[in-house]
């Protein structure tokens, strides 16, 4: 498929807090919430989790201000582009589908395939191997267009292809909760 779906999903714990970043949180009560998960068995994570995903949102918060400017939050609410309601991620039950037209282009960046798997793939020597030229990067909106109009959405190739094994979505950064908020107003009372 060489087009973008039509709509993002946002899988989330719904004794979590909604439309949350795990890095917002202070150091310690993000590793007391990352033990919270592993204790419960439902995801693997491992021990240098935490400091990845600062490092990742580091670069994600730098990308997205060059390409996009200030917005209206420093990090980003993470959305999968396309359906991924499936239920699969046992620690994220629940799932906010909506129309990827509900979100201004102005506050969306993108990583092909998912930000902690992007930038290693596209910076580190041991990756060389699978790098694909999207890698370590961030796109808008046109440009992930552009993308998977030249490479196609990642769909299934991840297993069996070794060198894709990484590819296997296409993740969302939201920069702004308020369009995600609206369309839930508006979802609940009957406007959408």
């Amino acid at each position: 498929m060489n087009t973008i779906p039509e709509v993002v999903t946002h899988n989330y714990d719904p004794k979590g807090v909604f439309l949350s970043n795990l890095c917002d949180l202070p150091p310690a009560e993000a590793e007391q919430a990352l033990q919270r998960i592993r204790d419960a068995g439902k995801r693997t994570i491992k021990a240098n989790y935490l400091g990845r995903r600062l490092e990742t949102e580091a670069w994600l918060i730098n990308e997205r201000q060059r390409l996009l400017g200030q917005t209206r939050r420093n990090r980003p609410i993470y959305f999968f582009l396309g359906d991924f309601a499936d239920g699969r991620d046992f620690s994220r039950p629940c799932s906010l589908v909506m129309p990827l037209a509900e979100i201004p282009p102005d506050v969306l960046t993108f990583t092909y395939p998912d930000s902690m798997a992007s930038l290693p793939i596209g910076t580190r020597d041991d990756h060389r191997p699978e790098r694909q030229p999207y890698h370590g990067q961030v796109f808008t909106l046109h440009q992930i267009k552009r993308v998977v109009e030249d490479f196609g959405m990642p769909g299934e190739r991840w297993r069996t292809d070794h060198l894709r094994r990484y590819d296997r979505f296409i993740e969302v950064q939201v920069w702004d909760e308020r369009p995600i908020l609206g369309f839930l107003n508006n979802a609940k009372t009957g406007t959408n």
